[in-house]
């Protein structure tokens, strides 16, 4: 059991110079973290009570969709109250800096646990999932859908697992104002309705409760690792790889992970099966059916359209040895789930070893490294965009913005990086040339460039690229779309505090928006933009 002050919370920091003593009448103690909307505070109130404070930060506060959004989404989780939820206790959307204020858990995340001393056992993945099952049903009671539950979001406090960020919860009959190509959502374990661009109902949030049980249970993502918008794909288009699952819990995790969400289990389904009720006692339809070969939920083979959207860039892991694995649990009898005592695996010292494909968010990339999911070939990612591949012999578009004919050289580039659930911004990446030619082919020359880097908290991350890599371009309507792509003459290697590994990068770009003038050109998606200026 995590008992206080064994060290099994996140570590508090001193506040740093920039940061408000006080907000909202709260006093404000030290830093939880920081991520890319805000940093996170660990407050009191008057009386004693302990918060954990969300500060916003103010560049999303100019942006008044992002304040409508704001607003409705706080007073949609303040509607939530549950035995297994950080309940939001107070907000304050209108603000010069809006906040909201949840009460805090001392604990580490679910996937800081995993991370350090590996799988949890069965006992206690049953216990977690029924917690976490019981706070989505207080969510979806409320009208409300979560729409982003991962380890992270799931903190194991002395009491049993509390789910947490409350932050794009929406509501299941509003209308989304989340802006176009915007991402909500953890690619690993966002729905395939989700990676659509549908709108979430609770069957999303059972599908990330299946994919939450098999990283509890095994470690391991059900849809791999790496770039963005691979793992998008996957969740669509592939069955899960559900490798190393428990016998016991794969049919539960069979069942939330089909593609169709009325194949899904409800929440009272889930807790049966986790409590071990009789067939023959459960209330309505059976769809935890007995495991099957193959994998969970087929895709219907004409569905091979999907809006594979990409705003956040992703750093895959670096090999690292394999996390311990726990001595096996002596059998007991089974009891109600909620009476059970918790034996969480205190997670007392956590390493981040993290790294690669920092720009694969622009690129379409995928590392080959240890550890890396097979992914679909270039081939097979273009038959599924309409597009064929840069082996093939296909013919190019016949011309594209003459503005862009030319050769251009980067010379500044705004983007992140994502490690853990948090973002940090990059530096270098300038120096590359990138030469548009009129009859729609780009070649981009990497042995000039900066390394791009970054401070993450476990050491400097340094991705270096040379070589070359041809694509076959478009543009219409300021978007500039890549059709095919070749990087056979192209490499990356990759360090982050003495590990480091070298790849040749495939795969797909996304479309960017662009302006062009005589002397500069400037690229952009969500999370990225780079400017050129003309060399011919």
């Amino acid at each position: 059991m995590i008992a206080p002050g064994s060290g099994a919370a996140p570590q508090i920091q001193p506040l740093e110079p920039g940061d408000p003593q006080e907000l909202g009448g709260y006093q404000l103690l030290g830093r939880i973290g920081a991520g890319g909307m805000g940093a996170v505070y660990l407050a009191e109130t008057r009386t004693g009570r302990r918060l954990a404070l969300k500060a916003i930060l103010r560049e999303h506060v100019q942006d008044p969709e992002f304040r409508t959004r704001f607003r409705r989404e706080a007073a949609a989780a303040m509607k939530v109250r549950g035995r297994f939820l950080a309940t939001l206790i107070d907000a304050d959307p209108d603000g010069e800096q809006p906040w909201l204020a949840v009460e805090y858990v001392e604990g580490p995340a679910l996937s800081a646990v995993v991370r350090t001393r590996g799988p949890l056992p069965e006992a206690d993945v049953r216990r977690l999932l029924a917690g976490v099952a019981e706070a989505l049903r207080a969510v979806h009671q409320a009208g409300i859908v979560h729409r982003d539950l991962k380890p992270s979001n799931v903190l194991l406090g002395a009491d049993g697992p509390f789910v947490i960020d409350f932050g794009i919860a929406q509501g299941s009959d509003s209308t989304s104002l989340t802006r176009t190509g915007l991402k909500v959502g953890t690619p690993a374990f966002m729905a395939p309705e989700q990676v659509r661009g549908s709108l979430a109902t609770p069957a999303a949030d059972v599908w990330a409760l299946g994919a939450v049980a098999l990283y509890a249970a095994t470690g391991q993502r059900a849809f791999g690792e790496g770039d963005t918008t691979v793992v998008y794909y996957r969740v669509v288009h592939e069955e899960p790889d559900l490798t190393g699952c428990p016998e016991w819990l794969l049919p539960l995790v069979q069942a939330c992970l089909s593609k169709d969400p009325e194949a899904r289990p409800d929440l009272a389904e889930v807790l049966d099966f986790l409590n071990d009720v009789p067939g023959d006692r459960r209330t309505g339809p059976a769809k935890i059916l007995p495991a099957v070969a193959g994998g969970a939920g087929a895709l219907d083979p004409d569905d091979d359209a999907t809006a594979l959207r990409d705003d956040e860039t992703v750093v895959k892991a670096l090999p690292a040895e394999p996390a311990p694995v726990p001595e096996p649990q002596p059998a007991a009898p089974r009891r109600g789930l909620l009476t059970r005592p918790i034996t969480w695996l205190v997670a007392a010292a956590v390493v981040v070893i993290v790294g690669g494909g920092t720009t694969a968010a622009v690129l379409g990339l995928r590392s080959g490294g240890a550890g890396a999911r097979p992914t679909p070939s270039v081939s097979a990612s273009a038959r599924a965009s309409g597009a064929s591949s840069a082996s093939a012999s296909a013919q190019p578009p016949s011309a594209i913005d003459e503005c862009l004919v030319g050769r251009w050289e980067q010379t500044d580039l705004a983007t992140e990086i994502s490690a853990e659930g948090e973002t940090y911004p990059t530096t270098g990446w300038t120096g590359r040339v990138v030469e548009f030619r009129p009859d729609g082919t780009q070649v981009v020359e990497f042995d000039d460039a900066e390394p791009l880097r970054a401070d993450l908290p476990a050491g400097e991350y340094v991705e270096t690229w040379s070589g070359s890599a041809t694509y076959t371009v478009s543009t219409e309507g300021g978007r500039l779309t890549f059709e095919t792509v070749d990087f056979d003459d192209a490499e990356v290697t990759r360090e982050l505090a003495g590990n480091g590994d070298t790849y040749q990068p495939e795969g797909l770009s996304q479309p960017l928006k662009y302006t062009c003038d005589e002397t500069t050109q400037t690229q952009w998606t969500t999370g990225f933009e780079a400017t050129f200026e003309r060399l011919d």
